[in-house]
């Protein structure tokens, strides 16, 4: 017996021994070249008949110690017998016990040197993207009636969970249609046992074509370095910090900048961006359809055009319906904007919905100088501190204004507005339209702010002599043309104008009317009395053409012309009416002519000068003309002749018609009186009828 149980062991043990060595043996062997290699072969073979297309592998690598498995030069090709996909290295170590527990353990990941070139026709074509009949080669082959029918029990086995701890990505290139273009220098993700995760990408570009209706914008966009990291105790990635260094994007239309050879308008074009940013995220929750994230930090500085935003913070919360900000905070370097709520609808094209926004109250103060570069060359000076409040809301093409306000420290300047900007898809169809409810301020200040343009100056005396100055109006400006309205209040007057700037054409005209103005103060000339008048005026705001002029001419005068009607004004003790008035500049010396016209006599003055800061020297030259009845004058005789007779007859027929109602009036009353008269003697007649009715009944009963 025990002898038996001895050989059973050794033949037992002969044989476990045996099983390991022809294991290790396999195991030897299955690592040896030239099983590798023809395992490659077998791969390749099988794939390209499963796919039906031409795939070339350099090298399969698997190892059963290691638990990983290496794929060198990998190519395919797509159905039209493209290199659809080609990389060097794809490298996976997993850990082969955990897929015993329906677990997917990536110890590391690795890929390296991919490129992908995907072409897809125009979605209007029946054809499909080049790497479809991967995607169709893997789909099940069951009918979907038979997928939808498993047993019971197969429901409850677990679902395989995967989870990777390394993966590096490294040299990345993906094309699209041979258009769009994209490139990743390095990605790498970390996480370790307490569920701590890292990722950095280094290096990620892509260029791609815009298709706008000006033509085709080239353009490109950089991330130098993006780095995420999560604390593992949230789920999903909520929690994660993200921040992002050397962003760059780049715009080129092949078309010269918008400012080129316009000296005076800003630098910013759509077309030429060259910005560069930087900011910090955070991603506060993360839900199936809703993102709560905070912006901490962020700054945008466009090189081309100089507009530098250097700080943006925020807090946003969005679905697929709404975003929300909140606590919005905009910094430039001398400029600070900030409101509590923002909200904006989403638009959604398969439902219908248009982007629509709205704000609560947005404070800000701001040196105008901060725009100047990329919108505006002019305010390049303007260092005057001003404060604004307003609050917002639009569509993508219409913009509202409400409750607008814009003063300087004291509130020496105040303006109170509303209004909205309208057609902002077509330039041609801009109208940006405010009204004016109040604006205060003084002469002395109005001078101050002109001061801070870098544009001649034209009488500022006049401007300081008007003393407290108030408007209300409203103003427009559109495609080429900005028009003003309103009414001016000052210390010496009333004044209603409007006036327009013709910017395709290079002129200003408009109108202006007075009942009661102390020209004389404003114009500092002693003696000239309140005026009542009406004028018309056009100045050229041609550059060319002035300077045409001034060369030939000198002077620092506007050109152009203003007429003018006094309907009542005095000079020292004379008053006069009806006085027309004209003058002419042509930038060197301004000439005019007044004239008081009479039915035989005009009486006139001629005047001239050659500065409005000295408008005491004006040279003055009176006239006197005689002349008949012009055919003006004999119309308005013959008319006014018409109009006495009218008068008369119509007089003549109101004091006929007041007769004859005062007749009428008359025999109204007689009929009146004559009526009560007739009712009186019958109200008498049915008395005295009725007492005689009742004695005759007394009569008749004492007889009875």
């Amino acid at each position: 017996m025990k002898k038996a149980l001895v050989i059973t062991l050794k033949i037992l043990g002969g044989t476990v021994l045996t099983l390991i060595v022809l294991s290790l043996a396999l195991v030897g062997l299955f690592h040896t070249d030239w099983v590798q290699e023809r395992a490659s072969r077998q791969v390749t073979t099988l794939l390209k008949d499963y796919l039906n297309t031409h795939i070339e592998i350099g090298h399969v690598g698997v190892s059963l110690f290691g638990q990983d498995l290496k794929i060198h030069n990998l190519m395919i090709e797509d159905r039209q017998h493209r290199k659809m996909l080609e990389m060097e290295e794809l490298g996976v170590e997993l850990d082969l016990w955990r897929l015993l527990h329906h677990e997917l353990h990536i110890t590391e990941a690795k890929v390296r040197g991919l490129e992908a070139k995907i072409h897809k026709p125009a979605s209007d074509s029946d054809s499909v993207a080049n790497f479809q009949f991967i995607v169709e080669a893997f789909k099940s082959k069951k009918p979907k009636a038979d997928r939808q029918a498993q047993p019971a029990d197969s429901a409850k086995k677990a679902k395989l969970t995967l989870d990777v701890a390394k993966l590096n990505l490294e040299r990345i290139s993906v094309s699209y249609n041979d258009t769009t273009h994209a490139h990743l220098g390095s990605f790498r993700f970390r996480k370790n046992s307490r569920g701590e995760q890292k990722a950095i990408i280094t290096e990620l570009t892509t260029a791609f074509v815009q298709r706008t209706k000006k033509g085709p914008v080239d353009s490109r966009l950089r991330i130098g370095r993006l780095e995420a990291k999560a604390d593992g105790k949230q789920q999903s990635f909520s929690g994660s910090l993200i921040s992002i260094d050397s962003l760059c994007f780049f715009t080129d239309n092949h078309k010269p900048r918008l400012n080129t050879g316009k000296p005076k308008r800003g630098a910013f074009d759509a077309g030429h961006l060259d910005v560069v940013a930087q900011l910090q995220l955070r991603l506060d929750s993360i839900g199936k359809d809703t993102l709560m994230a905070t912006l901490t930090d962020m700054q945008v500085l466009d090189r081309g055009s100089g507009l530098n935003i250097t700080s943006i913070t925020l807090k946003a919360a969005a679905n697929k319906e709404k975003l929300h900000v909140n606590d919005v905070c905009i910094k430039m370097p001398n400029t600070q904007l900030t409101f509590d709520h923002g909200e904006m609808t989403l638009p959604s094209k398969k439902l219908g919905r248009k982007l629509s926004f709205q704000t609560t109250t947005i404070n800000g103060n701001t040196l105008l100088k901060d725009i100047s570069k990329p919108f505006s060359k002019v305010l390049y000076k303007f260092s005057i501190p001003l404060y604004f409040q307003t609050e917002m809301n639009g569509n993508d093409d219409l913009l509202n204004f409400r409750n607008v306000r814009v003063y300087t420290k004291g509130h020496r300047l105040d303006i109170f507005a509303s209004g909205h900007i309208t057609g902002l898809k077509n330039k041609y169809d801009l109208n940006v339209h405010f009204d004016v409810q109040k604006m205060t301020t003084t002469g002395k200040e109005a001078i101050r702010i002109i001061n801070e343009f870098p544009v001649k100056k034209f009488m500022m005396k006049q401007v300081d002599a008007l003393g407290r100055i108030s408007y209300r109006g409203y103003f427009e400006v559109l495609w080429k043309r900005e028009q003003f309205f309103g009414t001016l209040n000052t210390s010496v007057g009333a004044l209603r104008f409007q006036f327009a700037l013709d910017e395709l054409n290079k002129y200003v005209t408009g109108t202006a009317s007075t009942d009661s103005l102390e020209l004389g103060k404003a114009m500092d000339m002693p003696g000239l009395g309140k005026i009542a008048s009406t004028a018309k005026f056009r100045f050229d705001i041609s550059k060319p053409r002035t300077l045409k002029m001034r060369k030939r001419l000198g002077g620092k005068l506007p050109i152009g012309d203003i007429q003018a009607e006094v309907k009542e004004g005095s000079y020292k003790k004379v008053k006069v009416r009806n006085v027309f008035g004209e003058i002419k500049s042509n930038g060197a010396i301004a000439e005019g002519k007044v004239t008081v016209k009479g039915k035989r006599v005009d009486l006139s003055c001629a005047f001239s000068f050659t500065n409005t800061n000295e408008m005491k020297k004006t040279k003055i030259k009176p006239g006197i003309s005689f002349h008949g009845l012009s055919a003006e004058d004999k119309a308005k005789k013959e008319a006014d002749k018409a109009a006495k007779k009218a008068q008369k007859d119509a007089d003549k027929a109101a004091k006929k018609a007041q007769k004859d109602a005062e007749k009428a009036q008359r025999d109204a009353e007689k009929a009146v009186k004559k009526a009560q008269k007739e009712e009186e003697k019958a109200r008498k007649r049915a008395e005295k009828e009725a007492r005689k009715a009742a004695k005759q009944a007394a009569k008749d009963s004492t007889n009875t």
